[in-house]
Protein backbone atom coordinates (compact mmCIF):
# COMPACT_ATOMS: atom_id res chain seq x y z
CA UNK A 1 0.00 0.00 0.00
CA UNK A 2 1.55 3.51 -0.94
CA UNK A 3 1.92 6.33 1.50
CA UNK A 4 -0.60 8.21 -0.61
CA UNK A 5 -3.32 5.97 0.05
CA UNK A 6 -2.42 5.57 3.65
CA UNK A 7 -2.57 9.58 3.61
CA UNK A 8 -6.17 9.22 1.46
CA UNK A 9 -7.73 6.83 3.85
CA UNK A 10 -6.60 8.53 7.39
CA UNK A 11 -8.34 11.73 5.63
CA UNK A 12 -11.54 9.57 4.98
CA UNK A 13 -11.70 8.25 8.55
CA UNK A 14 -10.84 11.58 9.97
CA UNK A 15 -13.83 13.09 7.93
CA UNK A 16 -16.21 9.84 8.41
CA UNK A 17 -15.08 10.52 12.61
CA UNK A 18 -15.50 14.18 12.38
CA UNK A 19 -19.36 13.93 10.93
CA UNK A 20 -20.29 11.41 13.37
CA UNK A 21 -18.86 13.40 15.78
CA UNK A 22 -21.55 16.24 14.53
CA UNK A 23 -24.08 13.71 14.52
CA UNK A 24 -23.69 12.44 17.93
CA UNK A 25 -23.71 15.78 19.36
CA UNK A 26 -27.26 16.16 17.02
CA UNK A 27 -28.43 13.27 19.29
CA UNK A 28 -27.76 14.98 22.69
CA UNK A 29 -30.78 18.09 22.08
CA UNK A 30 -33.77 15.55 21.32
CA UNK A 31 -32.49 12.98 24.09
CA UNK A 32 -32.08 15.87 26.58
CA UNK A 33 -35.50 17.58 25.64
CA UNK A 34 -37.38 14.13 25.94
CA UNK A 35 -35.72 13.29 29.34
CA UNK A 36 -36.92 16.51 30.88
CA UNK A 37 -40.46 16.17 29.22
CA UNK A 38 -40.78 13.01 30.82
CA UNK A 39 -39.07 13.86 34.24
CA UNK A 40 -41.41 17.16 34.50
CA UNK A 41 -44.25 15.16 33.49
CA UNK A 42 -43.89 12.79 36.03
CA UNK A 43 -43.59 15.54 38.88
CA UNK A 44 -46.29 17.42 37.52
CA UNK A 45 -48.00 14.22 37.37
CA UNK A 46 -51.80 15.46 35.45
CA UNK A 47 -52.67 13.51 32.64
CA UNK A 48 -52.24 17.15 30.38
CA UNK A 49 -48.87 16.75 31.59
CA UNK A 50 -48.26 13.24 30.52
CA UNK A 51 -50.22 14.10 27.15
CA UNK A 52 -47.78 16.80 26.88
CA UNK A 53 -44.96 14.68 27.44
CA UNK A 54 -46.06 11.79 24.92
CA UNK A 55 -46.70 14.34 22.35
CA UNK A 56 -42.87 15.93 22.79
CA UNK A 57 -41.73 12.69 23.25
CA UNK A 58 -43.31 11.88 19.79
CA UNK A 59 -41.56 14.45 17.57
CA UNK A 60 -38.34 14.36 19.76
CA UNK A 61 -38.33 10.69 18.64
CA UNK A 62 -38.40 11.86 15.00
CA UNK A 63 -35.98 14.17 15.30
CA UNK A 64 -33.65 11.22 16.97
CA UNK A 65 -34.60 8.73 14.03
CA UNK A 66 -33.46 11.84 11.39
CA UNK A 67 -29.75 11.76 13.55
CA UNK A 68 -29.85 8.31 13.57
CA UNK A 69 -30.04 8.20 9.39
CA UNK A 70 -28.13 10.75 9.13
CA UNK A 71 -25.11 8.38 10.60
CA UNK A 72 -25.90 5.67 8.46
CA UNK A 73 -25.38 7.62 5.16
CA UNK A 74 -22.45 8.48 6.91
CA UNK A 75 -21.13 5.38 7.43
CA UNK A 76 -22.86 4.26 4.38
CA UNK A 77 -21.11 6.64 1.86
CA UNK A 78 -17.62 5.96 4.03
CA UNK A 79 -17.98 1.95 3.11
CA UNK A 80 -18.24 3.05 -0.28
CA UNK A 81 -15.63 5.41 -0.55
CA UNK A 82 -13.59 3.31 1.05
CA UNK A 83 -14.18 0.22 -1.31
CA UNK A 84 -13.77 2.50 -3.96
CA UNK A 85 -10.03 3.40 -2.42
CA UNK A 86 -9.30 -0.02 -1.90
CA UNK A 87 -10.23 -0.65 -5.84
CA UNK A 88 -8.05 1.25 -7.33
CA UNK A 89 -5.59 1.15 -5.26
CA UNK A 90 -5.40 -2.61 -6.24
CA UNK A 91 -5.76 -1.85 -10.29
Amino acid sequence: MSEATNVCERGLANAVLEELGKSLHNLCQPLTTLQCRLELAGVVGTMEAYREAVDVGLAECSRLMESVASMRAILQTARLDSGEEASRGSG
